[in-house]
C-alpha cells in the first residue's frame, strides 16, 4: 500500500512538473475549450434564429407539426457529437504530446496533433459511441426519475467513465477497435486500480483547492464592491475569475498527462519520466509517441 501511495503521488507530481517544463501542453485543452464555446454560441444563435416568427425556416416548419422541435433536437445532437469529438481529439493530442515528453523527447503542440491525426478515424468512431452511451444513460435516468433515476445516472456514468478511462491511449497506441478497446481499457484500469484512484484523487484535491481560492477572491471582490470601492471590487472579481480559468486549464491538462503517465505505467511499469528516448515497440511512424517497451 505504501508503494501505491508513493507511486500515485509521484505520478501526480509528474503531471504538474511536465506542465511547468512545457507550457505548450496547455494548448490542447485551451483549443478544445474555445472550440466547444464556439459551438455552444452557434447552437444558441441557431435556436434564436429558429424562434424568429418571420424567418423563412419558421414558415416552412409551420406547415409540419412539430418540425421546429425536431430541428431543435437535430441541432442539439449535432452540437453534442461535435463537442464530444473535439474533446476526445484534443485529449488524444495532449496524451500524444505528454507521452513523447514522458519518454524523454521535446515535443511541440504540432507533434501531439500529429499523433491524434494519425488515428482520427478511430477517435471519431469512439466519440460517436461515447456520446451515444452518455445520452442513453441520461435518457434512462430521466425516464426513471426521482432517486432511482439519480442513482442510475450517477452509477451508470461512473461505471462508464471507469471502464473507458484508458480508451484514448489504447486507441492511439494499440491495434484495438472501440469495443475491444473498452475491454482493454477496463483491464488496464483494474491492473492500476490503486494508483489510478489515488493519483486522480490527489489531482482533484489540488484543483479543488485552487477553485476554492478563486471563489474566495471573487467573494472578497463582491463584498469590497458593496462595502467600499467598486473599482477594487471589480479588480478582485476579475482576478478571481482569472484564477478559476487558469486552475481549470491546468487541471484539464494535468488530467490528460496523468492518463498518459498511468497508461505508460500500466504497459511498462515505469513511473518516472525517461531522461533519454527509450527503445520503442515498432518502427512505425505512429509509434514515435508510444510508451517504451517494458524492460526484460
Amino acid at each position: 500500500m505504501a508503494g501505491t501511495f508513493s507511486d500515485s503521488w509521484r505520478l501526480t507530481k509528474t503531471a504538474f512538473r511536465l506542465i511547468a517544463e512545457d507550457r505548450a501542453l496547455l494548448v490542447f485543452p485551451a483549443v478544445a475549450g474555445g472550440a466547444i464555446l464556439g459551438i455552444l454560441a452557434l447552437l444558441v444563435a441557431g435556436w434564436f434564429w429558429i424562434e424568429q416568427p418571420h424567418s423563412a425556416l419558421t414558415a416552412i416548419l409551420a406547415l409540419h407539426g412539430g418540425g421546429e422541435y425536431l430541428v431543435g433536437i437535430g441541432f442539439f445532437l449535432i452540437g453534442y457529437f461535435a463537442m464530444t469529438f473535439i474533446g476526445v481529439y484534443a485529449t488524444a493530442g495532449l496524451i500524444g504530446a505528454a507521452t513523447l515528453k514522458l519518454n524523454g523527447r521535446q515535443p511541440t503542440a504540432r507533434d501531439g496533433w500529429k499523433v491524434a491525426r494519425a488515428r482520427w478515424g478511430k477517435l471519431l468512431v469512439w466519440s460517436l459511441i461515447s456520446a451515444t452511451v452518455g445520452l442513453l444513460i441520461q435518457a434512462i435516468a430521466r425516464r426513471l426519475g426521482g432517486i432511482a433515476g439519480l442513482l442510475v445516472g450517477v452509477a451508470g456514468g461512473a461505471t462508464w467513465s471507469v471502464a473507458t478511462y484508458f480508451m484514448v491511449p489504447v486507441l492511439l497506441y494499440e491495434e484495438q477497435g472501440s469495443w475491444r478497446g473498452i475491454v482493454r481499457s477496463s483491464r488496464l484500469f483494474v491492473s492500476t486500480f490503486g494508483r489510478t484512484i489515488f493519483s486522480n484523487l490527489a489531482l482533484g484535491l489540488i484543483v479543488a483547492a485552487g477553485i476554492i481560492v478563486a471563489v474566495l477572491v471573487v467573494v472578497a471582490g463582491v463584498f469590497e464592491a458593496i462595502l467600499h470601492s467598486v473599482g477594487v471590487g471589480l479588480v478582485l472579481i476579475g482576478v478571481g475569475l482569472a484564477i478559476a480559468v487558469g486552475v481549470a486549464l491546468i487541471g484539464a491538462t494535468a488530467e490528460g498527462i496523468l492518463c498518459a503517465a498511468l497508461y505508460r505505467y500500466a504497459t511498462t511499469g515505469q513511473v518516472e519520466p525517461s531522461l533519454l528516448p527509450p527503445p520503442y515497440r515498432t518502427a512505425t511512424p505512429l509509434a514515435s509517441g508510444a510508451p517504451p517497451a517494458a524492460s526484460p
